[in-house]
């Protein structure tokens, strides 16, 4: 299945919930990411989905949720009922994990987010969730076990410190964050919310997620000092999706059906560009960085060139590598909550397609201005995928389900 050149060892961390424009490499106002921004290279990426469930698979196969499977089975509308969970990967599509596990490797993954492991079951050597841990403790688990695994090995570890609920930093990198009610949780998610307390809570909301941002980089910052043979290492640091922060709340009451009565805030409800933009940062020199956005699904393509590999598996994502010349076309899809949404991204025109009611609407991705123009509509419908995979059914535990409720999945 795969013929691997140059064995490098491989690490990727996803940061969960990390939008692109809130990095300092973005031109964010706060210094968020000093270290990140100080890594080989940076290419802002459309998530493949807009959640951690179907997004994840898409990182680690190359493929878009329509073609790896972990997804719901239809597009009739999501309303995150636990005892009817999404499908898990296609038993015949091969995570990165599986292909290098043929080849020699040793593999783990860990996660502070539940959601992540759930279709990685069976998929990776040692699957192991840290419900709650920081990312001092995640990095630290994923440390130990690199040092003290030999041969090649292929670690993966998802970040949940900007995941609701959000937990108290060790320190207050920028200024003192005030105390609000219910930081720690989204609030504010429907209705008219323009009054004082909304301001305080918001100011405070976006400082604590900035500050958490510039702990995680710290970490991981002080997890690739400790860590043995990077100098023969791939390393990534992406996202799985962004946040949204109340920029799109009266469009999306506007365009869409949430079924839980939200809207404007978190991530898994509408496919707008707050939720979709994420980075791909490497320590690569092959490739040179851009601002020309590319896909989740480069990622594995990415670190399969670097190695020289030989495979006989098809990917949705090309290798970061290879230049694009902006015109391609982005696909996004599989949202969380209501029913289905599908985005097609080709430079800065984003359209937005329910195939429920087969009505679509169109924006500039930049400044979310909504366009009126049918060519460009029809040019854009001809990539929304009209065939999709089926997934493996999944089951959830007991506590898997409780650390779903945790994570604002399910009531």
């Amino acid at each position: 299945m795969v013929d691997v050149d140059d064995k490098k060892n491989i690490l990727v961390i996803t940061i969960d919930c990390l939008r692109d424009d809130r990095l300092s490499v973005s031109g964010y106002h706060r210094k968020t990411t000093p270290f990140l921004d100080s890594l080989t290279s940076y290419t802002p990426a459309i998530a493949a989905a807009p959640w951690t469930f179907s997004s994840v698979p898409s990182i680690l196969t190359g493929l878009h949720p329509h073609n790896h499977g972990a997804a719901y089975p239809d597009d009739s509308s999501r309303n995150q009922d636990l005892s009817n969970p999404p499908n898990g990967i296609q038993d015949d599509v091969p995570t990165l994990a599986e292909l290098l596990d043929s080849v020699g490797y040793e593999t783990r993954f860990i996660t502070a987010v539940g959601t992540a492991a759930i279709p990685m079951e069976g998929r990776f050597k040692s699957v192991k969730r840290r419900h709650d841990a920081d990312a001092e403790d995640v990095l630290s688990d994923i440390q130990q076990w690199w040092n003290t695994t030999s041969g090649p090995k292929f670690g993966y570890a998802q970040l949940g410190d900007l995941h609701e609920p959000l937990h108290d930093p060790p320190t207050e990198y920028f200024e003192e964050i005030p105390e609000v009610d219910g930081i720690d949780r989204w609030r504010f998610t429907s209705g008219d919310i323009q009054n004082d307390e909304f301001e305080r809570y918001r100011s405070a909301r976006g400082l604590l997620y900035d500050t958490l941002l510039r702990y995680v980089d710290e970490e991981v910052e002080r997890v690739l000092d400790e860590l043995a043979e990077l100098e023969d290492t791939i390393l990534v640091v992406t996202s799985d999706h962004g946040e949204e922060f109340w920029e799109y709340k009266s469009f999306e009451e506007e365009h869409f059906e949430d079924s839980r009565g939200i809207s404007g805030v978190g991530h898994g409800h509408a496919l707008v560009p707050p939720v979709l933009e994420v980075p791909i940062i490497t320590n690569l020199e092959s490739i040179s960085g851009s601002t020309t956005r590319r896909s989740s699904t480069d990622i594995v393509p990415t670190i399969l060139s670097e190695m020289d590999a030989t495979v006989n598996v098809e990917f949705d994502g090309e290798p970061l590598q290879e230049s694009s010349t902006g015109e391609t076309a982005l696909l996004s899809q599989e949202i969380a909550y209501g029913p289905n949404q599908i985005s097609v991204t080709e430079g800065t025109e984003h359209l937005i397609y329910v195939p429920t009611t087969d009505s679509s609407v169109l924006i500039d991705f930049e400044t979310g201005e909504q366009i009126d123009d049918p060519e460009i509509k029809s040019r854009l419908m001809n990539y929304v995928p009209r065939e999709r995979a089926t997934g493996s059914s999944v089951e959830l535990s007991d506590d898997v389900q409780k650390q779903l409720s945790d994570l604002g999945y399910a009531e």
